[in-house]
């Protein structure tokens, strides 16, 4: 009758399992969602740093900016994200990263628009994992444009 006993198990330690399976779906769930209100919070901020940048700062993807004559050529610039993407979220901030970093460049050596901006993707595969990771870049020229219209 002692072995029977020693081998009994209780009811409790059959549910555990379940127990720490429901933890950890609840935990995951809740990071994500926090996850993501730190994104759209973080999103927000960077769109309103850009649109204040975009006052001071022109930016076009041609060669020269229309009915403005460009009066000094200042020199190419150029920045990368800071972050590596791996969801579309990421990818949202990773662009407007570099965008800010490109703009931030080209004021801070005097330009008052950016001339040829391109955007370019850079993907890789992370090392022992099954996810792509993407960096994102920006380039053009920085000049300065006669601020008066004709």
């Amino acid at each position: 009758m002692s072995m029977a006993a020693a081998t009994h198990t209780s009811s409790v330690f059959g549910w555990m399992p379940i127990v720490a399976l429901l933890f950890a779906a609840i935990t995951i769930y809740r990071w994500n969602r926090r996850n993501k209100v730190v994104n759209v919070d973080r999103l927000h901020q960077m769109d309103t740093e850009l649109e204040s940048l975009k006052l001071r700062l022109l930016l076009v993807s041609t060669d020269a900016v229309p009915a403005q004559p460009i009066l000094r050529t200042i020199g190419f610039v150029e920045s990368m994200s800071a972050i590596e993407a791996a969801s579309d979220a990421d990818y949202r901030i990773a662009e407007r990263d570099a965008l800010l970093e490109l703009a931030r460049k080209a004021l801070a050596k005097g330009a008052n628009a950016i001339v040829g901006l391109r955007k370019t993707n850079a993907h890789y595969d992370q090392s022992g994992s099954q996810w792509r990771i993407s960096r994102v870049a920006y380039s053009g020229t920085a000049v300065v444009v006669s601020t008066f219209q004709s």
